[in-house]
């Protein structure tokens, strides 16, 4: 079967395509160079008025899109570039593609208003940011689409397979080696799931023929705030903590709103297919797998 994972520069997409290519004849585009991609990659701007080429030379029957604008101030300052990359690409895909090929598509938990705990599938979306407005709009066309899809609503943290890139684990681990004080928010609760763990839920829904056209949450089973979650990962890694301290995000005041509760119900997702999503232990385990690896 043959994949395209868009965003295949990026934290997750990179990930998605070393983990699917063991099985499946996968393609990777993104932005912007990738010379280490394990799998053929084309450079391509999901701006572009046309996907023809990319699609030719991919030919799909699945797409996974993973690719998006996710910095929250960068996406309120250049709304029509957020909604072009994070939703009206959906629509390019169909167009180009033929009616049978699949769409699997990476969305967030910022579709959903602030206060609302650990939201379910069928709770009323309302995003607070111009990248969760925008995730909402991909999630709409596909909604409204006869295509078979899986919207994938998603919290993750992991390693860069990249390695000219970098994340929110890298900043941790990375400024605490270096005795570089950071704050972790304590006010702000998610339910983290690795990249590594999501690579392995998508591959059972694709292996099992399973993208129904459903939205799933797929994230951790438990609930934690960004600051335990920084303790937790660097006690486990035996790096000292004496250099995180507690932060609020209502402290920042130039920030991009974002919900203070981004967590995530998986328990429908668990029911539905028989699967175990990950405690936070599982999670900070898998990060301290492949960190050593």
């Amino acid at each position: 079967m043959r994949i395209l994972v868009t965003g295949a520069s990026g934290m997750l997409g990179a990930t998605l395509v070393k983990s699917l290519s063991k099985k499946f004849d996968v393609y990777g585009t993104g932005n912007s160079e990738y010379k280490d991609c394990p799998v053929a990659y084309m450079q391509f701007d999901l701006s572009s008025d046309s996907f023809e080429e990319l699609i030719s030379w991919s030919k799909p029957k699945v797409i996974i899109h993973s690719a998006a604008l996710t910095n929250g101030n960068y996406c309120n300052d250049n709304p029509l570039e957020a909604y072009n990359i994070n939703a009206v690409s959906i629509r390019k895909l169909m167009n180009a593609t033929d009616g049978d090929v699949e769409i699997i598509y990476i969305s967030t938990d910022a579709v959903f208003p602030s206060k609302l705990n650990l939201a379910k599938e069928k709770d009323i979306v309302c995003p607070e940011n111009v990248y969760g407005k925008s995730k909402e709009l991909g999630e709409f066309f596909l909604l409204n689409s006869e295509r078979k899809f899986s919207i994938i609503r998603t919290t993750i943290v992991g390693l860069n397979e990249n390695t000219s890139k970098s994340g929110f684990v890298e900043w941790i681990v990375n400024s605490s080696i270096k005795n570089e004080t950071i704050g972790l928010f304590d006010d702000v609760i998610f339910t983290p799931i690795s990249i590594w763990d999501l690579a392995m839920e998508l591959e059972f829904l694709i292996e099992n023929n399973l993208v129904d056209s459903k939205v799933l949450h797929i994230a951790g089973q438990q609930c934690c705030t960004k600051y335990e979650f920084g303790i937790n990962l660097l006690e486990s890694l035996n790096i000292s903590t004496n250099y995180v301290k507690k932060a609020t995000i209502s402290s920042f005041t130039e920030r991009a709103k974002r919900c203070a509760d981004q967590s995530l119900n998986v328990s429908n997702y668990e029911k539905l297919f028989g699967r175990a999503l990950p405690t936070l232990e599982k999670t900070i385990q898998s990060i301290k797998d492949n960190y050593y690896e």
